[in-house]
């Protein structure tokens, strides 16, 4: 046990290190945690038990982040975005796996070899791209969003596969149809009882033990694990059982403290499983050549982008939309090795084919960190060329009768408070259409449209939907959205457009407030704050007698209910 704990200090030590490199040189942290496994791997730090200890944790991790990205999951966002997430994630498995067997064909591999390399680049990593948007606090975009809806295709396919190829034996023979519907149909009541207990047990549970956060963390925990064992039983992987857990939390009143309770243990095992990547060129390396690992990555790169940003422009998503989502799609995933894996215990593949994957894995995935990363920055001096290259349909305006725009109030955010200053302001402007709310809540903005007001359904950080705005004209700019990178590049484009208004902010954390007003806001709401205050002076009404808060409960109940949007 001692030489075990030794093992998890050292390579977590030797992971701080490349990280607090990585973050000096301003490099993603994934690319230290990847290099941590390649460097530990020709160091031969593992041995025997700790392998397995290490693989444990990996698995952890994974099932955590997608027990998060289960309760984040927005059915009615999933709606928009769904048609977008079939097509792309579709779309692009069938061009990669086409293209790609010709052109593992062209480097010499068997006929089986080709199909399981070519099929296993089709998967983009779930795990590394929630990370990344998470980091740039893009989960919630309008780019991010379909990113994650054809992730979610993406993995249905990659699972429905791994239960085909568990219907063959070694040596590859024929599967068991029965066994195969079997599967399916435990699949289906996995699902129904995810429902059932969601609907009618699990909203009791919560609300029995809410009042004790960790007792409300311990029982989420159990849930996400009861989940992940059932899961494992019907025959599926426990981060498929972790993620149903999870989608059935998502309309919990309680999935925020749930939410942030879990994120510290899925940080800490993510970071194991990129390290157990780096790892995996461990196995099989000696069968490697160079060139292969080149071909492959450059066409995982560049060709599974331009299929999926080709797809979504044929959807009409614009062509900013269409860059920054489909370079989500520029790496190889961790399905891809499980495939490959299974293909090798099949019999069907060696480890050599198996390295290859996994150098090509190693390859895309930090190359195209830095793709996702600085989608952005990139899009900047790229936008020229691909609009030759896919050239942009007209689209309908964003902003209706934006000529007639001037000395209007621009409001960024629609939801709760948003609505709340709406009250005032369609009070103080007879014409609504001088009211302009972005939002992209389509619920929201459905909501906004249907009571008269401006309404633009569109990503605040799209400057393209800046554009429209005519800051430059506007009188008044509040800004709802607690993201300070979104605020920042509001402001920013305000700014250069001249505008003279005063410009009211929004911020979860004091030092972000000093931030955005360094960043020029004249105004900015620390809700954190005005909730103290707000205790403090309902304290104060009621200090002689506090048993008065109780018999304002109902009013105060009512008054949230009448304020509920949709």
């Amino acid at each position: 046990m001692p030489h075990l704990f030794f093992q998890i200090a050292s390579v977590l030590v030797l992971a701080t290190v490349l990280g607090i490199l990585a973050r000096s040189l301003r490099q993603p942290l994934i690319v230290a945690y990847i290099f941590t496994g390649v460097v530990i791997s020709y160091l031969g730090v593992f041995r025997g038990v700790g392998q397995n200890v290490f693989d444990l944790l990996s698995n952890f991790g994974i099932a955590f982040l997608l027990f998060l990205v289960g309760i984040d999951l927005r059915i009615e966002d999933l709606k928009y975005v769904g048609r977008a997430a079939i097509y792309t994630g579709l779309g692009q498995i069938l061009f990669t796996t086409l293209v790609g067997f010709v052109i593992v064909s062209a480097l010499g591999f068997s006929v089986v070899a080709a199909f399981y390399i070519a099929f296993a680049m089709t998967f983009s990593s779930t795990v590394i791209i929630v990370k990344l948007l998470a980091e740039k606090n893009d989960l919630q975009s309008l780019h991010g969003k379909i990113a994650v809806g054809f992730l979610l295709v993406q993995d249905f396919v990659a699972i429905l596969t791994l239960m085909i190829l568990s219907g063959f034996g070694k040596g590859g023979e024929a599967p068991n149809l029965a066994a195969i519907l079997l599967i399916f149909a435990k699949g289906a009541i996995l699902i129904a009882f995810t429902y059932i207990v969601s609907k009618y047990a699990l909203k009791s549970v919560f609300r029995l033990v809410s009042s004790s956060v960790e007792l409300l963390f311990v029982a989420a925990i159990s849930w996400a694990f009861i989940m992940s064992a059932l899961a494992e039983q019907a025959g599926f992987s426990v981060a498929i059982g972790a993620f149903l857990a999870g989608v059935a939390i998502a309309a919990s009143p309680y999935r925020i403290q749930i939410s942030g309770r879990v994120k510290p243990l899925r940080d800490f095992f993510v970071v194991v499983f990129f390290i157990l990547l780096g790892l995996t060129l461990s196995k099989g390396t000696s069968g490697l050549v160079a060139s292969h690992i080149i071909i492959l990555s450059v066409f995982i790169l560049i060709g599974n982008p331009l299929i999926a940003m080709a797809i979504m422009m044929t959807l009409k998503f614009r062509n900013r939309t269409a860059f920054l989502a489909s370079v989500t799609v520029a790496q190889v995933s961790e399905f891809s090795l499980i495939l490959m894996a299974t293909g090798a215990r099949l019999g069907q593949v060696n480890s050599s084919e198996v390295a290859l994957v996994a150098a090509v894995a190693i390859v895309t995935i930090t190359l195209s960190s830095y793709l996702i990363l600085y989608g952005d920055k990139i899009y900047k001096y790229i936008s020229a060329p691909m609009a030759k290259l896919f050239p942009e349909k007209q689209h309908d305006p964003y902003v209706a009768n934006r000529e007639n725009l001037k000395d209007h109030v621009v409001l960024v955010g629609g939801e709760q408070m948003g609505w709340d200053i709406l009250d005032f302001l369609k009070g103080k402007i007879s014409d609504h259409d001088q009211i302009v709310v972005v939002d992209f809540n389509p619920k929201i903005f459905n909501s906004l449209k249907a009571s008269g007001f401006n309404a633009v359904f569109g990503d605040i950080s799209d400057p393209e939907v800046l554009e429209e705005l005519e800051l430059g004209r506007a009188k008044l700019l509040i800004i709802t959205d607690p993201d300070i990178s979104d605020s920042h590049q509001i402001i920013t484009f305000a700014r250069a457009k001249n505008y003279k208004g005063p410009v009211i902010g929004t911020s979860y954390w004091i030092h972000d407030a000093v931030k955005l007003y360094e960043m020029g806001a004249d105004y900015v709401v620390v809700p954190e704050t005005v909730g103290g205050k707000h205790i403090a002076r309902i304290l104060s009404e009621h200090w002689d007698n506090l048993g008065k808060m109780k018999k304002d409960k109902s009013k105060h109940f009512e008054e949230l209910l009448a304020h509920k949007i949709f």
